[in-house]
């Protein structure tokens, strides 16, 4: 079964009653959330912090170059 994940912003007082199990465009909810999403983000800053251990590691043979790099891959997506 496919999933998807959409995010819609509303105006502060005019957000859509949502229930679990609620039938949406022929699917159904399975899980929501009333936050901000991005608010758990890395900033720039601890991205830097990140991509240096990464690196160290890296330079000391700890991590190869392909698991290094699909880290960091995920740590962009994760930066605000």
């Amino acid at each position: 079964m496919g999933k998807m994940t959409f995010v819609v912003e509303f105006d502060d007082g005019k957000e859509p009653t949502v229930s679990a199990d609620m039938d949406v465009a022929g699917g159904r909810v399975v899980a929501a959330s009333w936050i901000d999403y991005r608010e758990d983000f890395f900033t720039t800053e601890q991205r830097d912090v990140i991509a240096g251990m990464v690196e160290e590691a890296e330079w000391h043979d700890h991590v190869e170059e392909k698991m290094a790099t699909d880290i960091m891959v995920k740590v962009e997506l994760l930066t605000y």
